[in-house]
């Protein structure tokens, strides 16, 4: 059995991920991926269900509730984490990097 990508179905979505929820967690705009979000990225990239479990390291299962509508009993928000690391992976987003103050700096040099 072939498998197609996540999120063919809605090919309304090709636009991309709604820009506010490409921001930090910690930044006021933020916004929560909705499922449509997370099929914008996987319609954009090709992903099937498999290789976004594999990136975010999830079971199959797992996306298919992310990518569920909400009304639908089984769907789970993406968490960030998983989120922000497919982001990453897609190169849609840079990584934050670990902030780290003077001090810490000068001890490891």
């Amino acid at each position: 059995m072939s498998e197609s990508p996540a999120g063919q179905e809605d090919s309304g979505l090709s636009q991309g991920p709604n820009p506010a929820t490409l921001l930090p967690f910690h930044d006021p705009a933020f916004t929560v991926p909705s499922h449509n979000d997370v099929r914008a990225v996987t319609q954009r990239y090709s992903l099937t269900g498999s290789a976004l479990a594999r990136v975010t390291g999830v079971t199959p299962r797992t996306v298919r509730k992310w990518l569920a509508p909400p009304e639908v009993e089984n769907h789970a928000p993406m968490p960030y984490a998983a989120w922000r690391l497919l982001l990453i992976e897609a190169g849609i987003v840079k990584p934050l990097g670990i902030p780290h103050s003077n001090s810490e700096e000068q001890t490891r040099t």
